[in-house]
């Protein structure tokens, strides 16, 4: 059973690569776009400029979204360094089912959450997973692409942050 499972994992990783970070647009300037927070905040790949950023590619019926959303709350409340903003991206279903995920789940979403209408954002970012995480430099660039679970344990993200507090 272990190598069948093991022969699974194999197989997809070498249908779309590993899962975990992946850094084929590091360097590159994060593409235009524009978003509308529920709160009516508006953000862009301009006016996120001179701050870092994390962007936070997400859906309802994601499981590991799911499970990540708190854990990154948790993060954000308590370990990420203060330079560092935090923009959660609901995509990749409709509009009423990713409000009402956010509304049921105030506690989760302190930071400011959007709905990427029609995945304009997430095409534009080359999202095809949930979740990814985009991190941006402060000048706009894009520094890491995550794709799937675990960013807040994976070493080079955390490494990243720690060079964004100097």
């Amino acid at each position: 059973m272990r190598r069948i499972i093991l022969g699974i994992a194999m197989f997809l990783t070498s249908l779309w690569g590993p899962m975990e970070l992946r850094a084929e647009s590091a360097g590159a300037s994060a593409p235009a776009f524009e978003l509308v927070t529920f709160a009516g905040e508006s953000y862009s790949n301009v006016s996120l400029r001179g701050r870092p950023m994390l962007l936070v590619f997400w859906a309802p019926w994601c499981k590991v979204c799911q499970r990540e959303l708190p854990a990154l709350t948790e993060w954000y409340q308590r370990d990420r360094p203060g330079k560092v903003g935090v923009v959660s991206i609901g995509f990749a279903d409709t509009r009423t089912n990713v409000e009402r995920f956010v509304k049921e789940r105030p506690g989760t979403f302190i930071y400011p959450t959007a709905y990427d209408e029609d995945r304009w954002v997430a095409q534009a970012f080359k999202v095809n997973a949930t979740p990814t995480y985009v991190l941006l430099d402060a000048q706009g660039s894009i520094l890491l692409v995550h794709r799937g679970g675990g960013v807040l344990q994976n070493p080079q993200f955390r490494e990243l942050l720690s060079g964004l507090e100097g």
